[in-house]
């Protein structure tokens, strides 16, 4: 099948695909349920979609063979060079093995734009990251899960602190006039804020025969220095207390509005209270974009079941996208138990990245000597505004509505 083909054939699938999801939710406010027919057919337009994604992975590799054989230029499907992760471009570094040839104890930073919102792709050259080339209207399946980050609207600053402008209070009062009448006056109130960039930052003690082996510390970085920086990136997105040297977090902000699953009508189950959370931050006027949740509560939702026994939000055999209310979700562990964030994250909130992130390996503590051991040590520079905290719902999953 033609690029063209493909396009028109996904462009129809996803139209069905979001026909059923809105006859999914009309079938849940009715009925408590979707029904088996409903849930199947939305399990077959996924099946499609995947077919698609497939055929276009075909074409890709069909024209990275035509590139290399006619050795002309990357034709977009996707990057030139070999596609490394962190951990093998800061062995593969200058810094790196200038360290180990001159035998010192220190190594100078490796830096890697846009380490978490880009970093899907792997690394290439000198720590450049592969934008891949998107073909129109073609929506390839995502590699991996949703972060909070995802969610955030990231820009990059050159100051140690940000100055922004929030709304504390607007009232609207246009009203239809006669001619040569006054229009009435509205008002709308701004206060001045601002919020310093904070670091980010763990080491790992690393024996230095793990220096010397450059697959074993590929290992250390990839698995255990970089998964720790975005868990603590993402906790202080959620919990930071605004207290140096922390983020001011998003649950955190006293102006965000909240919900508690008690306070629903009586009989309405986790689903029934995210849906009310949802309507409550779309008062607002703002899209809700993302919702927050633990993977706890997130198993509970997912197992809930019809009267007849089938499972009402996925089917088991296929899986499925996870999305509540049509609002995508990212399940993370940094978010407590028995809560939920959701709002509109692009619009309410910026996340400010001061420094490309950068790994390097030094020589911390007097003892490191005679231990045979080096610190490898990661670091980001980060700010977070949050502009419209009301455009951000703290849901408390407390207990059952009587």
């Amino acid at each position: 099948m033609e690029l063209k083909d493909l396009s028109s054939k996904f462009d129809k699938v996803t139209g069905d695909l979001q026909r059923l999801l809105e006859k999914q939710e009309g079938e849940i406010r009715e009925f408590g349920e979707t029904t088996t027919k409903t849930a199947g057919s939305i399990a077959k337009v996924e099946g499609q979609i995947k077919e698609i994604g497939g055929e276009m992975k075909e074409l890709e590799s069909r024209a990275n063979e035509l590139e290399k054989k006619m050795s002309r230029p990357n034709l977009g499907f996707a990057s030139q060079g070999e596609v490394k992760s962190f951990g093998q471009a800061f062995v593969d570094s200058e810094s790196y093995q200038r360290m180990r040839k001159s035998n010192l104890d220190s190594s100078d930073p490796v830096h890697f734009k846009g380490l978490f919102s880009m970093g899907r792709k792997g690394l290439t050259g000198e720590g450049d990251i592969p934008i891949p080339t998107r073909v129109p209207n073609i929506i390839m399946p995502p590699e991996q899960e949703l972060s909070i980050r995802d969610l955030l609207n990231v820009q990059t600053t050159d100051s140690n602190s940000i100055e922004y402008v929030r709304e504390v209070g607007y009232t609207n009062n246009a009203s239809a006039i006669g001619v040569g009448s006054p229009a009435p006056e509205s008002s709308i109130e701004f206060t001045k804020e601002s919020v310093n960039v904070r670091d980010i930052s763990h080491y790992i003690p690393v024996p230095n025969q793990a220096l010397d082996d450059a697959k074993q510390l590929r290992g250390y970085i990839d698995n255990r220095l970089i998964y720790g920086l975005k868990q603590e990136d993402e906790r202080q997105i959620l919990y930071g207390d605004g207290t140096s040297p922390n983020l001011q977090g998003i649950l955190t902000d006293p102006d965000r509005q909240q919900y508690k699953w008690s306070e629903g009508q009586s009989g309405d189950t986790k689903i029934d209270a995210l849906r009310r959370a949802i309507t409550i931050a779309r008062m607002t006027g703002f899209p809700v974009t993302g919702v927050v949740v633990n993977p706890s509560d997130w198993e509970e939702i997912e197992l809930l079941k019809g009267s007849d026994g089938h499972y009402i939000w996925v089917q088991v055999t296929e899986g499925g996208q996870k999305r509540t209310w049509s609002v995508p979700v990212v399940e993370t562990i940094q978010i407590n138990p028995g809560e939920v964030a959701l709002g509109a994250w692009g619009m309410g909130a910026i996340l400010w990245d001061r420094q490309d992130a950068f790994i390097k390996v030094l020589d911390q503590h007097a003892d490191f000597g005679i231990r045979n051991m080096s610190a490898l040590m990661a670091n980001e520079r980060v700010a977070l505004t949050t502009m419209l905290p009301e455009s951000f719902v703290h849901v408390l999953l407390d207990q059952k509505p009587e």
